[in-house]
């Protein structure tokens, strides 16, 4: 009897150790991922930087969301909505059942709440621009106005997050900077350091049900490279590659890979504010000179889409003919000959996100410029610095993209004058008869025919290409890379939905 005693406990101890050493089982294992560059904030209304989406949108929710891959409008804190009568007013019922993070239920006077902060940030009141009231008849009807019809609504609200006002309230200027329990999406941060690293969880009262992978791990690597190599030693479960590493990627057995087409534009945006850049001619010239095939080569080995028009002709209301700039290096000298300058000057500076392809992309552009005589220098910051001397326009040209929602009235807060704070190019002055682009913005949302939208777009795609300011360069693509033991259904074109991955059994 004693030797039995003896040996069971041998036996409990054994398997106490291997318990210890023992892999986390899949309901426990840590999903690791990374972004290109610190968390600015996790305030959904205080950014449009890609990268804070990224994270933000796996525990923000929208009414409706748009599904990046089949470009449906799928119900999430709404269940439905109609349009009144006059089309002014759109009228969303909120789903019952939802549940912030802090475990209490969302209510029409959170929506209420969310809309009417958003419409107060600079950063993302351009997508309700045309909104003049949101009310709530009830705890689970919401009523958006708007000042004129906005066939674009349903589209642009996709971008704003529904958050817990008691939360927000709660935390006061603090919001964004510490963690709260103010979403209703799939996952809630347990952990954060917004240089660092952070962390979420799976909610699981989540109402469309608990995701499958319950723990979730994220860090800045600004490097690509560097995120490369943390990818292939173990240290991430999923990557955005770099191209130039995409063919030992795809024939690595130990990788899974896709090469997914992005709903991004990458562009040349130009101060004309600045001199010598407020001389037409000269920044005429600038678009002529280049070289799209060149940065495409160089930032995605040829991958990417030449752009055209600033918006893919895949989004509501995007024109497919109108004032295209093609690499002309001839036409580009004649245009510097007809400029105040025509032996040629330095043109300033090109801000760029440092590290990434919007450095390669301003190499290239330093070449191009110097081959029809114009000199320039490159001025390499990290990301929010970058974005917050654009956004302010203290820089003379950058190189950056967007990624529009699928309208092309996702390009409105770029060029839209009353959008102080969200756009690069400022145009209300005496250079250009901004009104007009005002009004064509105004025509484009208020009639629901998508004919005459596009015709609309058209003329105001003439009108800002006229202008030289913004040059549409390229339509990138994603180089998705993870692990065999990662079930992933799609790999979306710019936010990962982290609520359908799953590990393998």
């Amino acid at each position: 009897m004693k030797k039995i005693c003896r040996f069971s406990a041998i036996l409990l101890a054994v398997l106490a150790v291997f318990a210890l050493f023992t892999p986390a089982s899949a309901a426990d294992r840590m999903l690791r991922l990374s972004t290109l560059a610190p968390l600015t904030t996790i305030d959904p209304h205080a950014t449009v930087n890609i990268q804070d989406r990224m994270v933000i949108y796996q525990v923000y929710e929208p009414l409706y969301r748009q599904n990046e891959a089949t470009g449906e409008y799928e119900p999430r804190v709404a269940e439905s909505y109609t349009i009144s009568e006059d089309k002014l007013s759109y009228i969303f019922k909120i789903r019952k059942g939802v549940k912030f993070h802090n475990g209490e239920d969302l209510k029409a006077s959170d929506v209420v709440f969310s809309l009417k902060r958003a419409m107060e940030s600079p950063k993302v009141r351009s997508y309700l621009a045309s909104v003049t009231d949101v009310t709530a008849p009830d705890d689970y009807t919401v009523v958006v106005t708007h000042k004129q019809p906005n066939s674009a609504f349903i589209n642009t609200q996709t971008n704003i997050m529904i958050i817990s006002r008691k939360e927000v309230e709660k935390q006061g200027k603090e919001f964004g900077s510490k963690l709260a329990l103010a979403g209703t999406g799939p996952y809630f941060f347990t952990h954060l350091q917004h240089d660092v690293e952070w962390t979420c969880e799976a909610f699981a009262d989540y109402y469309r049900g608990q995701a499958p992978i319950k723990k979730v791990h994220y860090a800045p690597i600004t490097e690509a490279s560097a995120g490369l190599i943390a990818f292939e030693s173990g240290e991430l479960d999923w990557y955005i590659a770099p191209i130039a590493n995409w063919n030992a990627l795809t024939s690595n057995p130990n990788f899974k890979t896709q090469l997914v087409p992005a709903n991004h534009t990458s562009f040349l945006a130009i101060n004309y504010l600045r001199p010598p850049l407020d001389d037409d001619n000269i920044r005429k010239a600038i678009a002529y000179a280049i070289d799209k095939e060149a940065m495409n080569i160089a930032c995605y080995d040829g991958h990417a889409v030449i752009a055209d028009f600033m918006i893919q002709p895949q989004n509501t209301g995007a024109p497919t003919k109108g004032v295209v700039y093609n690499y002309d290096p001839e036409k580009a000298k004649e245009y510097v000959k007809k400029s105040a300058y025509p032996n040629g000057t330095h043109v300033g500076t090109i801000n760029c996100s440092a590290g990434g392809y919007f450095e390669k992309m301003a190499q290239v552009l330093q070449s191009n410029l110097l081959d029809i005589g114009l000199t320039c220098d490159i001025n390499r910051l990290d990301s929010a610095t970058n974005m917050e001397m654009s956004r302010s326009q203290r820089y003379d040209m950058i190189t950056t993209g967007f990624s529009p929602t699928g309208d092309y009235e996702g390009w409105r807060m770029y060029s839209y004058t009353k959008m102080v704070g969200s756009y690069y190019v400022k145009y209300e002055g005496e250079k250009f008869d901004y009104k007009t682009m005002d009004a064509l913005w105004d025509a484009g949302i208020a009639t629901f025919d998508l004919a005459e939208r596009q015709k609309i777009y058209s003329q105001l795609s003439d009108w800002l290409a006229n202008t030289a300011t913004q040059i549409p360069i390229f339509h990138k693509v994603q180089p998705y890379v993870w692990t065999p033991d990662l079930n992933i259904p799609v790999n979306y074109p710019n936010y990962p939905q982290i609520c359908e991955w799953s590990w393998a059994k």
